[in-house]
């Protein structure tokens, strides 16, 4: 068996390449939206791993306990025996032949109803990133165009599980959570996707147009909304997490956020979003 090459920003010495990551929670395990999330990313994001006339790339498709997912069919991963699937798309141990390394694409069950479905991909030219992030985003409006989410975001970093980071930071159950995603907005990031319901109780597209928080605002055809806060994640700083904490405020939950003891929580406000009281200094 050969060994597995490193890639070449670690044989470099050079800092890990900047990560793009969404994910889009829905309330039931819809066997075509399942699909179309495939679909659209291969065909959003595969001229970014394969550039024009580089050799066809790996794909390697699976599911939880190792059953095997064809690629035509990935929404398989719906049979009850199997409830999650991913694929993986890139080079192998070859060096890649475009500005971006992978993709790794997920869908899974959680709570029995409840569909999560996330994509992440590692850049190797950062120039590339408004191209990636126009692609990802493009990606995940397919799917607020067709069902009422529960919740989406993207960002720049990658989330494991079906809490948010919002979540975490309040203590919040997952399952409790999800529950209750179309009355609270479950966080807020780079992107933030929120479901027809709370997309009304904070005055629609033209409110969130009004409020300046955010450079692109898209009004989905399910009635919810896609909220951009800026160009980039490159562009995402203190400011502009501000600037959305507060635009996103009135849809909230309640509680007081704080930093988790082993983990850094860096894109949220650590305030009550009700009663705007500041968590205290970590000590």
């Amino acid at each position: 068996m050969g060994v597995a090459r490193a890639p070449d920003w670690v044989l470099n010495g050079e800092p890990e390449p900047p990560v793009l990551w969404a994910v889009v929670h829905l309330d039931e395990a819809d066997l075509e939206i399942a699909q179309l999330w495939h679909d659209a990313a291969e065909a959003a994001l595969g001229p970014l791993i394969r550039p024009a006339g580089a050799p066809r790339f790996r794909r390697h498709h699976g599911g939880r306990h190792g059953m095997r997912v064809r690629r035509r069919s990935w929404a398989d991963m719906m049979h009850p025996s199997l409830e999650s699937a991913y694929a993986i798309w890139g080079y192998g141990d070859e060096r890649p032949h475009g500005p971006v390394e992978d993709v790794r694409l997920g869908a899974s069950r959680n709570y029995g109803s409840y569909l999560k479905l996330d994509l992440s991909t590692r850049l190797l030219e950062p120039s590339v990133m408004p191209a990636l992030a126009d692609a990802v985003i493009g990606v995940v409006r397919q799917i607020g165009d067709r069902i009422d989410p529960g919740y989406g975001e993207v960002a720049g970093r990658v989330r494991l599980g079906p809490s948010t980071d919002l979540d975490h930071a309040l203590r919040r159950d997952d399952e409790d959570s999800l529950r209750d995603s179309h009355r609270h907005l479950r966080g807020y990031g780079w992107v933030t996707v929120c479901p027809a319901a709370v997309a009304a109780a904070l005055g629609g597209a033209a409110a969130m147009r009004a409020g300046g928080a955010f450079t692109e605002v898209v009004e989905l055809a399910t009635g919810g909304l896609l909220l951009r806060a800026t160009r980039t994640t490159f562009d995402y700083d203190d400011a502009a997490v501000r600037r959305v904490f507060e635009a996103l405020r009135p849809v909230l939950p309640p509680g007081l956020p704080r930093q988790p003891r082993y983990e850094t929580l860096p894109y949220l406000v650590l305030e009550d979003a009700v009663t705007a009281d500041p968590a205290p200094p970590a000590g």
